[in-house]
C-alpha cells in the first residue's frame, strides 16, 4: 500500500507527515504502525487490529522521544489509549 498523507504536525520543532501506508513488518507479522525517523514520517497501517489513538500514541511518542525504551512507550501509550477510551464511553 503506497502511502498516503494525511497532514502534518510538529513534532521537536520539525515538521512530520501523518498518513497510511505499509509501515514494515518485524518477525514476518506486519506492523501496526512505524516512525520513520530519516523521513520524518508517521505510517499507521489502516489494517491494524488495533485502535487508530494506540497506534498513532505510540508512534507519535517513538517521533517525540527517540531515546525512550519501548516499554515505556508502550506504557504511555496504553495510558493515552485508555484515557481516550474513558472520555469516549463519558460522550456516548
Amino acid at each position: 500500500m503506497k502511502f498516503q498523507p494525511i497532514g502534518q504536525v510538529s513534532i521537536n520543532g520539525s515538521k512530520w507527515v501523518v498518513g497510511y501506508g505499509f509501515p514494515g513488518t518485524t518477525n514476518g507479522k506486519t506492523d501496526d504502525g512505524c516512525c520513520d525517523y530519516k523521513r520524518r514520517r508517521i505510517t499507521i497501517n489502516r489494517r491494524s487490529t488495533r485502535s487508530l489513538v494506540d497506534v498513532l500514541a505510540h508512534e507519535t511518542i517513538h517521533a517525540r522521544f527517540p531515546d525512550l525504551a519501548e516499554a515505556a512507550v508502550n506504557d504511555c501509550a496504553d495510558i493515552i489509549g485508555k484515557a481516550y477510551d474513558l472520555f469516549s464511553k463519558q460522550s456516548e
